[in-house]
């Protein structure tokens, strides 16, 4: 499978969870690193929507996963907890032909 996790050409680091969360994938206790990447897309009402994709990667068997972009902006607070369920499993990206 191929995910598409934003548009640009850097991906920021965005540090670690401050918490162990449950990997999804492999059960395991872990502390999330977290990323971003910014997205611009066209959108019928602004002409051009432009936001950042978040995303996770479990340091034991490398899943991805994302989360919602508000949830995102706020871990830059310390009082910010994540949940396993705000874990998301991101799109497949459909290549056309």
């Amino acid at each position: 499978m191929e995910y598409r996790l934003g548009n640009a050409n850097k991906i920021k680091d965005k540090g670690q969870l401050s918490k162990p969360l449950e990997c999804p994938n492999c059960k395991n206790e872990v502390i999330f690193s977290v990323f971003s990447n910014g997205e611009t897309r066209l959108d019928a009402k602004t002409f051009i929507k432009t936001g950042n994709v978040y995303f996770l990667i479990c340091p034991k068997c490398a899943s991805v996963f994302t989360m919602d972009e508000n949830l995102g902006k706020s871990l830059k607070k310390k009082d910010t907890v994540v949940w396993t369920s705000d874990l998301l499993n991101p799109e497949e990206f459909k290549k056309h032909d």
